[in-house]
């Protein structure tokens, strides 16, 4: 079936509901950070929704896809996982599970590519003008791309990139970017700037700059930061990543982050458990964060799934080169033997005392580190709790039955001690 009839009202409900969580962020709190991720969100699916009444371009994108590119030339992005999982959220996560379901889509497919497959054939997502997508992060986001192709109708970019990380790799992956600029060129009817593309690529430096300056300062001891910060912060990296935005919310948790290190404070009145988590945390476990670090003491010092990307070095002089070694500092999408030794070298640096894998029951390639990572932790004295969830369907494991998994896991890490 072909996506025929589109409800445009949900991106305006979308839009007011991060509006006001902007504006709930900045009455709770002194600081910026956690209000300027609302902002962020909002001003993306603002230009999203306006885009064809503005005459820009909109082009729909799997995950890790540059939107530098796209900024520097005036298209608007989509990023397709993150946007549609919002998007469903706040609209009905269960009637866009359903309509993909209805349509074939099995449950053990991962919950992220079914909120994309179901809000497509709900009509809530806005028909953008090309689609183009990558084998990052999995087999599925590349499945996603071709079945989004053919649902629209509409022009799209593979996006491929190499499994092993050496110079041949590199300089394939940047022929592959070569090729995704001629066809943005194509489609758009622009030439791409390459000032422009400069510019928007000091953006990108100045951000992981800052980005890892926040993971220096993560390791003092208390813990500085927010456990709910840093998916904040990728989620952002995710959606604009190349825009002055961002580098504007990294400098904001800096700032907060390096006050609480100078004046030695940490987040709560005392800090009991340090803990590495891997994979992205389930969307509807986000207050669940909050509650381990207030009402437990127990805080989340790294997430090496999260931050492997920053350590790509970005000069803005060699724009695609440096895009190709961003998405090759990506360690958990290919060998496991240098993510692993990441892992180990941040359990120590980061003084974690215990590891929490959210194994993502829809998550093929993730799930199957668990053991391996499980058994290196704990030769280094580190127990890991695994717990089974969804990343975006609530029905899968409850709240409260991650709650007291955690609780017994505390418990555990205190007997440790």
């Amino acid at each position: 079936m072909k996506v025929d009839t589109l409800d445009t009202s949900k991106l305006d409900k979308v839009v007011s509901v991060m509006e006001g969580l902007a504006q709930r962020r900045k009455a709770q709190s002194a600081t910026e950070g956690g209000a300027m991720y609302y902002d962020i969100v909002a001003n993306s699916f603002r230009k999203v929704r306006d885009a064809r009444d503005e005459g820009q371009p909109l082009v729909a994108h799997t995950i890790f896809v540059p939107t530098e590119l796209l900024f520097a030339m005036d298209i608007v992005p989509f990023y397709l996982e993150g946007m549609c999982e919002i998007t469903a959220r706040v609209n009905g996560m269960e009637d866009v599970f359903s309509a993909a379901k209805s349509a074939g889509f099995a449950t053990e497919i991962c919950s992220a590519h079914r909120l994309v497959d179901g809000t497509v054939l709900k009509g809530w997502m806005p028909r953008p003008d090309a689609f183009v997508w990558s084998n990052l992060v999995c087999d599925l986001t590349l499945k996603t791309g071709d079945y989004l192709v053919k649902q629209y109708d509409r022009p799209g970019f593979y996006l491929d990139r190499p499994y092993r990380y050496d110079e041949d790799a590199v300089q394939y992956y940047v022929k592959e970017l070569e090729a995704l600029v001629s066809f943005l060129e194509e489609f758009t009817g622009r030439r791409l700037d390459w000032d422009r593309l400069k510019e928007v690529m000091e953006y990108s430096r100045q951000a992981t700059e800052l980005f890892r300056e926040i993971c220096e300062l993560r390791k003092a001891v208390p813990s500085p930061m927010r456990n709910q910060h840093m998916i904040e912060m990728c989620l952002a990296q995710l959606l604009i990543s190349g825009a002055p935005e961002l580098v504007e919310f990294y400098r904001g948790i800096r700032d907060e982050v390096k006050v609480a290190v100078e004046g030695g404070v940490g987040l709560v009145p005392e800090e009991k458990y340090r803990l590495l988590t891997f994979f992205f945390y389930p969307a509807h476990i986000w207050k669940l964060l909050d509650a381990m670090q207030n009402e437990y003491g127990a805080v989340i010092v790294t997430e090496p799934h999260l931050t492997p990307w920053a350590d790509g070095e970005i000069d803005p002089g060699r724009p695609l080169e440096s895009l190709a070694r961003k998405a090759f500092a990506l360690v958990d999408t290919g060998p496991l033997q240098p993510f692993l030794d990441k892992v180990l070298r941040e359990a120590e640096e980061y003084k974690a005392e215990g590891a929490l894998y959210w194994a993502h029951i829809g998550c093929r390639q993730t799930c199957a580190t668990t053991r391996i990572i499980k058994d290196a932790l704990l030769e280094r004295g580190i127990p890991t709790l695994v717990i089974d969830c969804d990343l975006a369907d609530p029905t899968y494991v409850s709240g409260e039955q991650t709650k007291a998994k955690l609780e017994e896991f505390f418990e555990l890490l205190d007997e440790r001690k």
